[in-house]
């Protein structure tokens, strides 16, 4: 497998999807995990950047990303929705891809990662 530089992850409601790519900015791989098989799969990965549309959990897996030596990056939804390939078929592993590309682009905006504080004074 080439190697990883870039993950897009979709944070699903029961299930975590990522489309990984490469330095030459290909998709090169695509898994479908649980909460626990993501963190394991993530934490054993060498240092890359991750991007994720921005959500409460988007928060706790940036922490966590950033807590084993990667790059977390997250984005507002309307602004990653421009790169889904299909705008009828949203799916999770679609918007993983979008997110992939997205997270690729040097003008995104990115949302900066709360803190548990910060995310408890806001609950």
């Amino acid at each position: 497998m080439n190697q990883i530089t870039t993950v897009g992850v979709d944070l699903a409601k029961e299930v975590i999807v990522v489309c990984a790519g490469d330095a030459e900015g290909r998709s090169v791989y695509f898994k479908q995990f649980s909460f626990s098989g993501f963190g394991a799969w993530a934490a054993n990965l060498p240092p890359c950047t991750f991007g994720l549309e921005a959500c409460s959990s988007a928060h706790h897996w940036a922490r966590f990303l950033s807590d084993h030596g990667h790059t977390a990056r997250l984005m507002a939804a309307e602004f990653v929705a421009p790169f889904r390939k299909s705008r009828g078929a949203k799916n999770d592993r679609n918007v993983a891809q979008a997110v992939l590309t997205a997270v690729r682009q040097p003008e995104m905006r990115f949302v900066t990662v709360k803190s548990v504080e910060q995310q408890a004074m806001l609950a």
